[in-house]
């Protein structure tokens, strides 16, 4: 088995405390996803870390974040892929820094919300 580390952004906005990037190191398989790797930290070492998820299938985004910069969705990103392009340690933030809620949880936006019709 091969290990990484994951630096997480953590932050709650009800809380004074600044935010900081807080180091997990797991082993993990090939077939496993960045959200597999989320879910057995949220499981096995905190249970306070908060990130979204939904379908686990790539449709929703929910579980968009950003890894290392760059946006992508937790439950279709393959965490060997990533540690043979990012290296054995990646930084994992919100995707949008502005509407932190908390963690890698950000509000919702809805830039469309004018075109969406509700059936009567």
């Amino acid at each position: 088995m091969n290990t990484i580390t994951l630096n997480i952004y953590r932050f709650n906005k009800e809380t004074v405390s600044p935010s900081i990037l807080q180091p997990f190191t797991l082993s993990y398989n090939n077939e496993e996803t960045l959200l597999d790797l989320l879910m057995r930290i949220l499981y096995e070492f905190d249970s306070t870390l908060a990130f979204d998820k939904n379908c686990r299938i790539g449709l929703c985004g929910s579980c968009r974040l950003k890894v290392n910069g760059k946006v992508m969705s937790a439950c279709s990103e393959n965490v060997a892929k990533l540690a043979t392009e990012f290296g054995n340690e990646l930084e994992i933030t919100p995707y949008n820094c502005t509407k932190v809620v908390r963690d890698l949880i950000v509000e919702p936006q809805f830039e469309n919300c004018s075109e969406i019709k509700v059936k009567k």
